[in-house]
């Protein structure tokens, strides 16, 4: 029987102290953000982070030099 649990990907963002700007650190495979958070931290423990981002992949809106062009229509 194959699996039925739906999991989204999540990209990781993370600093090491707070005068740091967060950087993209990979990204974790989760059916929930509860399991992703869990994920990210046994994943990416090389370093002792102190703040980890998580968004999901479904979030990220990709800024292209072709998407300047696009004209925003006002409301």
């Amino acid at each position: 029987m194959k699996n039925l649990i739906h999991e989204s990907f999540y990209e990781v963002f993370a600093r090491k102290n707070s005068a740091d700007a967060l950087q993209h650190v990979g990204s974790v495979k989760a059916p929930n953000p509860e399991v992703a958070i869990a994920r990210a931290w046994y994943v990416y423990d090389e370093h002792r982070w102190l703040e980890m981002c998580l968004v999901p992949l479904d979030a990220v809106i990709a800024v292209t030099e072709r998407s300047r062009s696009v004209k925003i229509k006002p409301i």
